[in-house]
């Protein structure tokens, strides 16, 4: 499976763990909760795609407050949350599994 592309980042294909014709799905970088993925799918022009969240409650007191915990999360300022290649890897082979 070559590099894909998910807007300006370059994606590795062993954080890939599903890849249809049109679509393909990713274990997340930074995952604001355990279990976070990216499903990317193709579209006329450019491309959408979605962010899967395991909730568990009482993960949040205010069910609405995963949006500006994920902001927060996701700052490209905060490198060190960054999961290493292998971490990423690791889930993504898990998850293939249920895949195929």
């Amino acid at each position: 499976m070559a590099m894909l592309s998910f807007g300006q980042h370059i994606i590795k294909s062993s954080a890939v763990f599903l890849k249809t014709e049109w679509s393909f799905a990713l274990v997340n970088r930074k995952p604001v909760v355990p279990g976070r993925i990216l499903f990317r799918f193709t579209v006329m022009t450019g491309h959408v795609h979605v962010h899967l969240l395991p909730r568990k409650a009482p993960a949040l007191k205010k069910n609405d407050s995963i949006f500006d915990e994920k902001h927060d999360w996701e700052s490209e300022d905060v490198p060190t949350k960054w999961r290493s290649e292998e971490e990423m890897a690791k889930e993504a082979t898990e998850l293939r599994s249920l895949f195929s």
